[in-house]
């Protein structure tokens, strides 16, 4: 029940976050609109689980000065080592590999050559096998080094449950990324 009750919440805060985005979006001049395609290379770091490098993809789609959308396809792993020299533990079967991906919107908060913002993420996780409903919160920061190419870096709460049941659990698996973002 508590589960459900979060996924609500998740839903709401992004439905009234894209509506407060529609109602700037409307109220400013739209800027022309700007493609940016940035790969990236970082850490993540999941619950119960040992740390791993992440690398993947990013796409940003400027609406206007404040606000973007976008999509992400992230991969990485999540070994269990360290479990395995714990006493009384079990592992959980499957690949160690993580796949997330999702939609994700930014609000920038300054604009200028470096552009801080906070960004709101909705996707799916491949976590052991198993396909999980991802949100996350970050933030982050864009620096334009020329007009065409930018410097990225974000950390971000990728929070999402695993297991069934009375088995459940919530994770919360951090993610620490740099990339260069090149605009189309």
């Amino acid at each position: 029940m508590n589960t459900i009750k979060r996924r609500n919440a998740a839903v709401t805060i992004v439905f009234l976050f894209l509506c407060i985005a529609e109602t700037f979006a409307q109220s400013k001049p739209p800027a022309p609109s700007i493609h940016e395609i940035a790969p990236f290379l970082g850490f993540y770091a999941p619950d119960r689980f040992e740390t791993s490098m992440a690398f993947g993809v990013r796409y940003y789609y400027e609406i206007d000065q404040r606000y973007s959308v976008g999509l992400i396809l992230g991969f990485a792993r999540s070994k269990q080592d360290f479990l395995k020299r714990a006493n009384n533990l079990t592992l959980l079967p499957g690949s160690s590999r993580v796949v997330y991906n999702g939609a994700r919107a930014t609000h920038t908060f300054l604009n200028g050559k470096v552009e801080p913002y906070a960004l709101l993420h909705l996707g799916l996780t491949r976590l052991y096998d198993q396909n999980s409903f991802t949100y996350g919160l970050g933030i982050g920061t864009k620096v334009r080094l020329n007009p065409k190419v930018a410097f990225r870096y974000e950390f971000l709460n990728y929070i999402f449950s695993s297991g069934r049941d009375n088995n459940a659990w919530t994770n919360k698996n951090i993610e620490v990324a740099i990339g260069f973002g090149y605009s189309l």
